[in-house]
C-alpha cells in the first residue's frame, strides 16, 4: 500500500508556482512600466523625423544598433540606426530602418561597452534636432535625452554548439577506442 504524505501537493503547488513566476518575468518589457504609460505611442519614426518641431518634449521608445559612442564634455553621445521593435522591446530585423538618432545621456557610457553594432533600446525626451555629415549627405538627427537605456547582451556563436565552445571539430580527432570495448565512440552529429 502506497502511502500518500501531505507534503507532495504543496510541492507541487510550489514548483507550478516557481514555473508560472519565471514565463512571467521572462514575458517583461524592457523599458520600466513608468515610461511607456508615458510614452508617445501613435507616432512613428518618420512621422518624427518629417515633423520634429511638432513632437518637441515628447517622451519616445525606440531601439536600434548602435553606429558610434562618442564622450563629450556634457556627456555621452550615441548614434543609433533606428530598427522596428517588438511588443517587448526587442529588435524584430536589423535590415529595416527610418532613419538614424542621436541620443544623449549626462553619464559616463563607455564605448567598449556601448560599442558599434550592439542592440539597445531607449526612452528618451525629444529635445531638438542636429545636421551631420552623413558621407556625402548632411543629415538631420532627432536628439533624445535619454530617461532609460536598455542595452542588450551580445550573443555568441559557435561553429559547434554541442561540442566545446571553443570551436573543436569532432571528425579531427579519431574516435575513442578502449581495448577492453569491442565498441567504439563516436559523437553524434547534430543537424
Amino acid at each position: 500500500m502506497q502511502r500518500y504524505t501531505r507534503t507532495e501537493p504543496v510541492m507541487k503547488r510550489y514548483i507550478i508556482l516557481l514555473i508560472m513566476s519565471q514565463c512571467i518575468l521572462s514575458c517583461a518589457h524592457v523599458i520600466s512600466d513608468d515610461f511607456r504609460s508615458k510614452a508617445v505611442q501613435d507616432v512613428s519614426f518618420h512621422q518624427l523625423i518629417r515633423n520634429t518641431d511638432a513632437y518637441m518634449h515628447g517622451l519616445f521608445i525606440f531601439g536600434g544598433i548602435i553606429v558610434e559612442t562618442k564622450n563629450t564634455t556634457e556627456g555621452t553621445e550615441i548614434e543609433v540606426l533606428q530598427n522596428p521593435l517588438d511588443r517587448l522591446g526587442h529588435v524584430t530585423d536589423s535590415d529595416i530602418s527610418e532613419g538614424r538618432f542621436i541620443i544623449r545621456s549626462q553619464e559616463y557610457l563607455d564605448p567598449l561597452i556601448y560599442r558599434k553594432e550592439r542592440e539597445i533600446t531607449v526612452a528618451g525626451i525629444l529635445t531638438g534636432s542636429r545636421k551631420r555629415p552623413l558621407g556625402e549627405i548632411e543629415y538631420t538627427y532627432p536628439v533624445f535625452d535619454a530617461e532609460d537605456i536598455y542595452l542588450f547582451k551580445e550573443e555568441r556563436y559557435y561553429p559547434y554548439p554541442y561540442l566545446y565552445p571553443y570551436g573543436y571539430d569532432q571528425f579531427y580527432y579519431p574516435p575513442f577506442y578502449y581495448p577492453y570495448n569491442p565498441f567504439w565512440y563516436r559523437p553524434y552529429m547534430y543537424p
